[in-house]
């Protein structure tokens, strides 16, 4: 594990973003502490491009159907009613 100040991380981010992809990297700064430099991998996502990609596509055929709800200026939609 690597642990840089926040100053040290500000003049070589370069440096420990490639250190990052290896090793723990651990940021320390007097006034808010320490972080974990941490890669953010493609299963890290909550929605995979795939399924974005299919999600838009349903909802554009959806609205060229039709399947539309058009809301007036200033309504609100309530949580409970959307699928």
């Amino acid at each position: 594990m690597d642990v840089v100040s926040s100053r040290e991380f500000r003049a070589n981010q370069r440096k420990y973003f490639d250190l990052a992809l290896t090793n723990d990297v651990v940021i320390t700064s007097r006034s808010h502490g320490s972080y974990r430099l941490v890669p953010v991998r493609e299963s890290d996502t909550l929605i995979d491009q795939t399924t974005l990609e299919a999600k838009i596509r349903r909802g554009i055929e959806e609205y060229e159907q039709g399947k539309v709800h058009r809301m007036e200026e200033g309504r609100v939609l309530m949580a409970s009613s959307v699928e």
